[in-house]
């Protein structure tokens, strides 16, 4: 058996746990700050209660961590440090200097360690990569992006408190900053706008333009002011072509005014993540997405908050 300690259980857990119980001998304990949410999830998955982190690390092989954002280091570094596996939802941290516990517990350790960046696992978003690395675009040039909706709650609202979430940058963004990342390499300029950036507490809408080191511009939107439905949508131009994706032109599945990907269970993004991450723990191999990788992409989010706050481009290199 496999024991996965699920650390956090409000929304998202149950998600993770759904999906981790398609895996074979896998076994759960909860651990959440409300004892009773995390008895709740533990007869949800047929796991355990732990009554303590310390209990949990003493009775697991791997540690799915899915707190708000500002409590990953917390968990991870003691989680790393204690040689187990680990999972960290996305964003890595609030804060590059919150981060850099995680990232030195990581460089020191044997264990498989990785962070939720699900976007790189969703097929379209996948094969856009391999086209543009392929050269099917040419030259990339000019890259649109977006990505939101409603404004997400969390226990006590814990989003709208952008010290704990990091605003739409931190907390959203960072899925297209990692892709752009993982896609067109380091970027070297940043300039950024937001509703919430000087007032750090609400709702938020950010666009950000980033410049890389190869000449290309990208534009990233982001929003948590969008009531109607989810969107997610890009835009890669080049010297040889054009790729686009928009997910409200093309749906699979429409319900209650929501727009949603619809995937065999075996092709489920969040479900493909978990199980990556599963099999590289038990094989004793390092997980495709690095926590170096979530940091550089934590590192491009903190320059867009800067620039926000200061209205001044922040230079990365």
């Amino acid at each position: 058996m496999f024991t996965v300690g699920i650390v956090g259980a409000g929304r998202l857990s149950h998600v993770h746990v759904r999906h981790l119980s398609r895996l074979p001998d896998i076994r759960f304990v909860t651990f959440d700050m409300h004892p009773e949410r995390a008895k709740a999830l533990a007869d949800e998955c047929g796991g355990s209660v732990c009554e303590s982190f310390d209990e949990m690390l003493t009775r697991v092989d791997a540690v799915d961590i899915i707190t708000p954002n500002d409590a990953h280091a917390e968990y991870a570094t003691k989680a790393i440090r204690a040689g187990k596996h680990t999972f960290i939802e996305k964003p890595l941290e609030v804060s590059t200097i919150a981060a850099e516990g995680i990232l030195e517990a990581a460089k020191d350790s044997k264990a498989t360690v990785t962070v939720g960046h699900v976007v790189r696992y969703f097929a379209m978003y996948r094969r856009a990569h391999e086209i543009v690395k392929a050269g099917g675009v040419g030259k990339p040039a000019a890259i649109r992006m977006t990505r939101g909706g409603g404004m997400p709650g969390g226990e006590g609202g814990w989003f709208a408190d952008h010290s704990r979430s990091g605003g739409v940058f931190i907390d959203l963004a960072v899925h297209d900053f990692d892709w752009l990342l993982w896609t067109l390499g380091p970027v070297t300029e940043v300039y950024a706008k937001s509703v919430g950036a000087k007032v750090g507490m609400g709702v938020d809408y950010g666009i950000a333009t980033l410049t890389f080191a190869d000449g290309a511009v990208a534009n990233v939107e982001s929003t948590w002011m969008d009531p109607t439905e989810s969107r997610t949508a890009f835009e890669v131009c080049g010297s040889e072509g054009m790729i686009e994706f928009d997910s409200r032109n093309c749906p699979t599945l429409r319900s209650g005014g929501r727009l949603d990907q619809s995937f065999l269970p075996e092709d489920d993004p969040f479900f493909l993540q978990l199980k990556t991450f599963v099999e590289c723990a038990r094989e004793g191999k390092p997980a495709p997405i690095s926590v170096q990788d979530a940091f550089e992409a934590l590192r491009v989010a903190e320059a867009c908050l800067k620039s926000a706050k200061s209205g001044q481009p922040i230079f990365l290199v």
